[in-house]
């Protein structure tokens, strides 16, 4: 099934653009993710969708997706099934400004400034979710 293309727009932060680690097509994805992150405050779009829709492996996205973590631009959040490995959810959030910049900003804890920003995400209904997480992506 193709994925339905979405018709909203993307931006990509000059941090982001300029930023000489990243791939041209992690800066993509991250503008993928902001994209579908601005729809419903995060993003729960699986590797299989990013696959889809770019026409590229799932190593291509994980190489893509752990360029942009390790640089601080996203966050992934794994949950699991109690008992097991199997992931039921994962949820990919975007920072303000990167972790880079977090760290020299007012020479402020990371810790702190991390956590204040997880505790703004948008909480989530986990019985709704997982209703939702069966309709197919749009």
């Amino acid at each position: 099934m193709e994925p339905k293309e979405p018709s909203y727009y993307s931006i990509i932060p000059a941090p982001v653009r300029y930023d000489k680690r990243l791939t041209p097509s992690a800066k993509i994805l991250y503008a993928e993710i902001t994209s579908l992150t601005n729809k419903v405050g995060f993003c729960y779009s699986s590797n299989r969708y990013f696959q889809d829709l770019y026409q590229v492996s799932k190593q291509s996205i994980n190489s893509w997706l752990k360029q942009l973590e390790e640089y601080g631009y996203i966050s992934r959040h794994i949950y699991r099934s109690r008992g097991s490995q199997e992931i039921l959810n994962r949820y990919i959030t975007i920072f303000e400004k990167p972790i880079q910049e977090i760290l020299t900003d007012n020479n402020t804890s990371i810790n702190t400034k991390l956590n204040n920003y997880l505790k703004k995400k948008p909480k989530i209904n986990k019985k709704q979710h997982i209703r939702d997480r069966r309709k197919p992506i749009t």
